[in-house]
């Protein structure tokens, strides 16, 4: 798997929110698309400068890989799109920016199609070391694991966890949001960790039915890694503008009216819902951001927890 970093500068107006989406397709054949998928762009260190880590797969037959890009933003209740970008790799636009994250075997358990990913800190143990590398798996079970589950072997960088991207679900497990188990083994390490991973429905109504779109902002209590949710309306079967097809889509107004259009046969008041996930036991803290229609077009707006902060759950 390649990891791809990508900048952005926030200009003379901070965002508030920074999102990339992205594709992946072989490099000879644009049309196949390999994954689809949209991260948090987050701060960098340096002021006015945020970076993202784009997961990519390597195409299955060994030749070089296509990763079409582009930015949006949320501020002043308005969203902006960047134009697209592409670079092929490896080659000399992403010298310095790309890393590989090796994988030994045929790789691990295969993630349900049709779901998307998580980002999540793997959860080292206290006593576990803080240097060299960590390799880490997915299985449907906890019977018996072994190290041969741990095939992605990634770098511990500054003493700190990576991030990683988790699958939502597992290919064995119906392709439904289902506890299954990440497990890690540090370096020199004999005895894999196994952590369960759980998920939680996170909801929000909508009684004015103004909302065409809402997403969840989440992450651990920390927030190393940063999540962005795309929620659905609940019991939203319409073939046109599902709300998984918004940031991708090519003709974005006409999305909107395609939506608009869908969720008027939804009677109020409207739950929009969505998943976040994480080791059991652990807190996740979570906020909304909404996409809601005006007479002048969309306006965004955020919505926190009647405390004015984040609403949290544990899983």
């Amino acid at each position: 798997m390649y990891v791809l970093r990508r900048w952005f500068h926030d200009g003379p107006h901070r965002p508030e929110l920074v999102l990339v989406h992205y594709t992946a397709s072989p490099e000879g054949s644009p049309g196949v698309v390999l994954f689809r998928s949209t991260a948090v762009v987050v701060p960098s260190g340096t002021p006015g400068t945020r970076q993202a880590r784009l997961f990519l797969p390597r195409p299955p037959d060994g030749g070089r890989l296509r990763a079409c890009y582009f930015f949006s933003t949320v501020g002043g209740g308005r969203e902006w799109f960047s134009p697209p970008y592409e670079v092929v790799l490896p080659g000399p636009a992403t010298d310095g920016d790309v890393s590989v994250i090796e994988e030994e075997g045929e790789g691990n358990t295969l993630p349900a199609a049709g779901r998307g990913v998580f980002r999540l800190a793997l959860p080292l143990r206290q006593e576990e070391p803080r240097a060299g590398t960590v390799r880490y798996g997915f299985g449907a079970m906890r019977k018996k694991p072994s190290v041969s589950l741990c095939r992605a072997r990634v770098p511990i960088a500054g003493g700190e966890a990576p991030v990683v991207e988790i699958p939502e679900a597992l290919s064995v497990l119906k392709n439904r949001p289902m506890p299954f188990f990440l497990y890690h083994v540090s370096e020199r390490g004999t005895v894999p960790v196994a952590d369960k991973i759980n998920c939680a429905r996170i909801t929000i109504r909508d009684e004015e039915g103004d909302i065409v779109c809402a997403r969840a902002l989440w992450g651990d209590r920390s927030w190393t890694a940063h999540n962005i949710t795309v929620m659905e309306a609940r019991n939203f079967a319409s073939a046109e503008g599902k709300a998984s097809g918004y940031f991708h889509a090519v003709d974005r107004d006409a999305y909107l009216r395609a939506r608009t259009a869908a969720l008027a046969g939804h009677p109020l008041p409207r739950t929009f819902e969505g998943f976040v996930f994480g080791p059991s036991g652990s807190v996740v803290e979570y906020c909304f951001q909404f996409l809601r229609h005006r007479a002048g077009g969309a306006v965004s707006s955020w919505i926190n927890s009647p405390s004015g902060g984040n609403w949290t759950i544990t899983l």
